[in-house]
Order: C-alpha cells, then sequence, then structure tokens
C-alpha cells in the first residue's frame, strides 16, 4: 500500500505496459483508458500540493495572536485536514483498484492473447471510489469557502471597531468622522489568500474526479459498441497465422 501510495500511477510498470499493448493493439478504450490515468495523475498532484499548503496555514497559524480568529481557523484547517485524509484514503484506494485492474488484464493477455483487452470494461467499477473522492473535494471547497468568510467577517468587525475608536479621537479634536473602513490587514489578507489557494487546489482535484468520470461513461459507450469476444478471438487467430484464410475485409472492418 505504501508503494503505491508514493509511486505516481503514470509510473507504475503495469499501467503502462497495459496501455503500450492497449495502443498497440488498436484496442476499444485505449483513449478513454488513457485519460482515466492522466486524470488520476492530476488528482495525485493537487492532493500532494493541497497538503502541503495546509501544513503551511498549520506553520502560520502558530504566530496568530488573535485567539477568537485563531480558533476559527483552526477549526477549519481540522476540517480540511479530515477531507484531505478522507481524499488521500480514497485516491489510494482507486490506484490500488485500477493497478489490480492491469494486472489480472495483463495476466490474461499472456494466457489468451488480445482478446483478454476487452477486459478494460472492468475500470468501469471504480465509479463509486471516484464518487467519494468528488464528495470530499466538494465538502472540503465548502470548509475553505466558510473560512474565507470568517476571515472577511472578522476583518470587517475589527476594522470597524478601530474606525469607532479613531472616530472618537477626531471628534474630541474637531475633526469630521471617517466614514470608510479601512482595508483589511495584513494578517487577514494572508490568511484569505492562503485558504483561497487551498480552495483552488481542491476544486481542481474536484474537477479532475469529474472528469475521470465522465471518461468512464465513455468507456462504458465504447464497451457497448467492442467487438463481441468471438469476432476478438476470430480476428486474434487471424493475426497469428492460425486461421486458414484472413477474413473478408467487410467482416474485418465490422470486427474493429
Amino acid at each position: 500500500m505504501a508503494e503505491t501510495d508514493s509511486q505516481p500511477i503514470a509510473e507504475n510498470e503495469q499501467v503502462k505496459e497495459l496501455l503500450a499493448l492497449l495502443k498497440d493493439n488498436n484496442t476499444p478504450g485505449y483513449e478513454e483508458f488513457s485519460k482515466l490515468i492522466e486524470h488520476v495523475t492530476g488528482m495525485e498532484q493537487r492532493l500532494s500540493e493541497a497538503t502541503e499548503e495546509l501544513k503551511a496555514v498549520r506553520q502560520e497559524m502558530q504566530g496568530l495572536q488573535n485567539h477568537s480568529l485563531k480558533d476559527a481557523l483552526q477549526k477549519s484547517c481540522k476540517a480540511m485536514e479530515t477531507n484531505i485524509s478522507a481524499m488521500r484514503h480514497h485516491l489510494s484506494e482507486l490506484k490500488d483498484q485500477i493497478i489490480n485492474g492491469c494486472r489480472n488484464i495483463l495476466t490474461d493477455f499472456r494466457e489468451r492473447g488480445a482478446v483478454a483487452l476487452n477486459g478494460i470494461t472492468q475500470f468501469l467499477h471504480v465509479r463509486p471510489v471516484l464518487e467519494s473522492i468528488q464528495s470530499a473535494a466538494e465538502k472540503s471547497i465548502q470548509v475553505s469557502n466558510r473560512a474565507v468568510a470568517r476571515i472577511d467577517a472578522f476583518s470587517t468587525e475589527y476594522h470597524e471597531m478601530g474606525r469607532h475608536l479613531k472616530n472618537m479621537g477626531r471628534a474630541i479634536q474637531g475633526k469630521p468622522a471617517e466614514t470608510d473602513a479601512k482595508e483589511n490587514g495584513k494578517v487577514a489578507r494572508v490568511f484569505k489568500g492562503a485558504f483561497k489557494v487551498e480552495g483552488a487546489l481542491i476544486s481542481s482535484i474536484n474537477r479532475n474526479a469529474k472528469w475521470a468520470l465522465n471518461t468512464l461513461a465513455r468507456l462504458e459507450q465504447t464497451a457497448e459498441r467492442r467487438p463481441s469476444v468471438l469476432e476478438a478471438m476470430r480476428e486474434q487467430a487471424a493475426k497469428t497465422g492460425s486461421a486458414k484464410k484472413p477474413p473478408a475485409p467487410s467482416h474485418d472492418k465490422e470486427s474493429r
């Protein structure tokens, strides 16, 4: 499990071998499977970046003096950590399922030849874990948005209070009151920016999960149109020369 987690899925030997076989055999579903790996890679990269960004926010928060804001942001960080942990778990599960599927197809390929490549449809079964990743990402996005809203509310309240105190002094001096609150302070801007970055990274994970689900839908459509097992076996027999004569052009075209 640890090796699967640490190794990018695109670098896995079984995944690379199956992709090469699908491409070489012009197997229906190759493009969709290739896209699926691409989307999983995108999720891997963004999740790693989101994890590091959240660690940086945690460290920066240690020096925060306002306890009210600090407590609120710590709760937001905790909620995001929970969702990121869930995404990491589901992503690991997804990678395991894909790699095991590749391994099974490759084993079958060595026994039965190209007809085994029709087994690519088994990757349709990863839909539930992709939906779990998407669900955790959506929850994390909501947490990020709430954190930004909390920072805005704190900043507005803080500067409104400061403006009132300053206007009391201006009134004593006979000066007109200021009507506009000051722009958000440096601390608020730093944390607001950090949570926005975190939200953007999680949104990217969510998009990749959505794209992967769409890719599975296309793979399902491809599977419905793929050649029958009998036709695939005939085509394989023709390629290996075991058939006495090649199939008629019209039949060969249909089998593709």
